[in-house]
């Protein structure tokens, strides 16, 4: 249907993909399960409502699952609306199969990105069970023929409020676009679409270029590796640059803005205030390194020693690499952004207390400067976009969404930067403590993470991966040469035993068929009964609502 004389028939056709479900906050596949939505689909749905309050629809069709129903009813106040409102079983997502509760990440690392994507656009012999694509397409085909064009050719103005790979599918539907050239159209939550600007949508998407980007994210630790390899090279070539560390702080904080656009900070106060996440923090990033700076100030060891520097690393804050890489391994994200933001207030102490301990002169500038960067650029960073999100909650998370990518490139920008500065006589030196710490640093994570818990593999991830590029910025700015260079040397063993993480991570992630996925995402058990189901309308025929 892409003829000029439909334009303006499909200028009365809305479509919304339903808000921030439980199940997007964790990255995970809910196809028909029921998940709902979050605090912050509810505030996209609230929006969407803001955003279109004068316009009138003539007929509202919803999927039953909850996520959709409650968005259209938070959008339309669905009981002022009874003789609208639809709602059709056909327009409920696809069934996933064994697919379902997966990690997406997980499943694009195990197939890869493109084998990924034709298994959720289409069919593909890693996914069991379900649907197949041509039952998901023949359910969703006959909708959309047999209602929703006679209603838009009565004169009608539509809104569909359905999922993501249903309304891409009418968008096929639409523009009449074959079956092997559909690729996600990252619709973002609760955006809504005008039927006459999909072609203009589209347009503005690439598929080799989306799964490029979604590449990246998944694969950050090669990025992060060749970008080490990158500045090594350029600095055995003779290529030394030093970059200031007021340029290294605006990457990083660019960097952890845009990771941080991408996560459930709403609720964050759930996590922040759990009682194991709590005694982890105070135990790892408070007793621990201050016990150990302590012992390190008693044997009167110098504050260039290797026992000062592997105290300073263990009272580092985790990093914000670590909400990524949790996303990555199938981690729940938000436990891990707790530890994030925990441990970067308790540096505030532990940084203190460790410098005070460790160094013999100038310790009040590096308390202060370790305080600012350490604490204030996680904080910042949360308050800046926690209120982006409260007043646009839509685009905050699409932005984030779409531009993870970015947090690896301007990542491993700085990567680059500091290799430059690299003192490759040093090897023998600093490379043997770096080798130390980043080991060292995932024994005190697996020792310290909670056995056999939801949370396990955010703690171990929180623990390993601490903010060695707030140490370089800090040993740049209080003049530490040693602890500077232990920093960036500490890079490369970090990410390259990241590789080694993913598969530790296996023995770690919660499966998607764990009895407590349901109580953690608040599944229910059957599916609510909704409203009317799709009747014989007095002006036109219409199909009643298939039993999927």
């Amino acid at each position: 249907m892409t003829d000029p004389d439909e334009q303006e028939l499909l200028s009365r056709l809305f479509m919304v993909r339903h808000g921030e479900s439980t199940c997007n906050s964790v990255h995970r596949i809910a196809g028909q399960r029921d998940a709902p939505l979050t605090y912050l689909g509810k505030i996209q749905a609230e929006k969407v409502a803001k955003g279109h309050r004068d316009q009138h629809f003539d007929r509202v069709y919803v999927s039953p699952l909850t996520r959709a129903y409650e968005t259209a009813d938070i959008i339309f106040g669905l009981d002022n609306l009874d003789e609208q409102v639809v709602v059709d079983e056909r327009l409920m997502e696809r069934d996933f199969g064994s697919y379902t509760l997966e990690s997406k990440s997980i499943l694009q690392r195990r197939h890869g990105i493109a084998e990924y994507e034709r298994a959720m656009n289409a069919d593909s012999p890693t996914m069991h069970g379900g649907e197949t694509f041509a039952q998901f397409k023949d359910r969703v085909h006959v909708f959309y023929e047999e209602e929703l064009l006679p209603a838009l050719r009565r004169g009608e103005a539509v809104c569909v409020v359905s999922h993501k790979y249903v309304v891409e599918l009418i968008c096929r539907f639409i523009l009449d676009r074959p079956a092997d050239e559909s690729y996600d159209l990252r619709l973002p939550n609760s955006q809504m679409l005008q039927g006459d600007q999909i072609h203009s949508y589209v347009k503005n998407e690439n598929e080799t270029m989306n799964m490029v980007y979604d590449w990246m994210v998944v694969n950050h630790p090669v990025v992060f590796c060749a970008g080490l390899a990158a500045g090594l090279l350029a600095n055995l070539a003779g290529l030394r640059i030093s970059a200031s560390p007021y340029l290294l702080l605006l990457l990083l904080v660019l960097a952890s803005v845009i990771t941080m656009c991408r996560i459930e900070l709403e609720n964050a106060r759930a996590f922040v205030t759990d009682r194991g996440t709590l005694r982890s923090v105070a135990l790892r990033y408070l007793a621990l390194p201050i016990a150990f700076a302590a012992l390190v100030r008693w044997s009167d060891a110098g504050s260039t020693s290797t026992a000062a520097i592997a105290a300073v690393f263990l009272a580092t804050p985790s990093s914000v690499v670590a909400m990524t890489v949790s996303r990555c391994l199938g981690g729940m994200i938000m436990p891990t952004f707790a530890q994030v933001l925990l441990s970067s207030l308790a540096a505030t102490v532990s940084f203190s207390a460790v410098l005070a301990l460790t160094l013999r002169e100038d310790v009040a500038p590096a308390v202060a400067i370790s305080a600012a960067t350490s604490t204030g650029i996680v904080t910042a960073a949360y308050v800046l976009v926690k209120r982006l999100r409260e007043r646009s909650p839509i685009r905050t998370a699409k932005y984030g969404e779409r531009n993870g990518y970015v947090a690896v490139l301007l990542l491993t920008a700085f990567i680059v930067l500091v290799c430059l500065k690299l003192d490759l006589d040093g090897f023998t030196t600093y490379a043997p403590t770096a080798v130390g710490i980043a080991v060292g640093l995932r024994l005190v994570a697996a020792l310290l993470k909670r056995r056999r818990h939801v949370q396990t593999l955010d703690d171990y991830t929180a623990m390993t991966y601490p903010n060695v590029f707030v140490v370089v910025i800090i040993a740049a700015l209080t003049g530490n040469g040693p602890l500077e260079q232990v920093a960036i040397w500490t890079l490369l063993p970090m990410f390259l035993l990241s590789f080694f993480d993913s598969w530790y991570a296996r023995f770690l992630v919660v499966a998607p068929d764990d009895a407590r996925w349901p109580t953690v995402l608040k599944l229910p058990a059957h599916l609510p009964v909704r409203g009317r189901p799709a009747t014989e309308d007095p002006r036109e025929p219409s199909v009643p609502a298939h039993s999927l």
